[in-house]
């Protein structure tokens, strides 16, 4: 477990340098002393939907491709436990999410720069059976100095329960 723990913070901080250091940061808040960094992915948009021209695509097969894949992965049981958690109980089954239609909407160092606590905005794509979607929701995830993960807070922010195939409208609870 500890090793986990170790694996989250070296890799969360691998990718914020890599991040910075490739020069793909989009915006670095006005705060001179740096305790905000916008993601390189996009910015974070009041609305659910970005801009084609403000979104940063990673090149495919990149280093920043590979290491957002491990990001991925390492947060995958936390997103997908909330996931579950909510879904309960609007659908008799669990909808499930694919890594690679996560979208980093921001990552911030809440204690300030050089600190290794962070705070991850993302937002994911839920579908059920052969990729019929069923939702949008976004999470906020802490990944405090010691390595713990905690989901602060999940947002629904559509849901496609009505759009569902006719032989999929039997998943969602009455």
């Amino acid at each position: 477990m500890k090793g986990n723990k170790y694996k989250i913070i070296v890799l969360t901080f691998c990718c914020l340098f890599i991040l910075n250091t490739t020069g793909c940061s989009k915006n670095i808040d006005s705060n001179t002393d740096g305790n905000s960094v916008t993601s390189a992915v996009s910015q974070v948009s009041k609305s659910t939907t970005t801009s084609s021209e403000n979104k940063y695509i990673i090149p495919k097969q990149s280093q920043e491709e590979l290491y957002q894949d491990i990001f991925n992965t390492l947060l995958s049981p936390y997103i997908q436990k909330s996931i579950n958690n909510y879904y309960e109980k609007y659908l008799t089954i669990f909808p499930t999410y694919s890594p690679d239609y996560v979208e980093i909407l921001n990552i911030e160092r809440p204690m300030g720069y050089r600190t290794f606590s962070f705070l991850i905005k993302l937002q994911v794509k839920t579908y059920v059976g052969p990729h019929v979607d069923i939702g949008v929701d976004q999470l906020t995830i802490r990944v405090s100095e010691d390595g713990k993960v905690t989901v602060e807070k999940f947002e629904h922010i559509k849901d496609y329960f009505n759009e569902l195939p006719e032989n999929l409208k039997g998943i969602v609870k009455k």
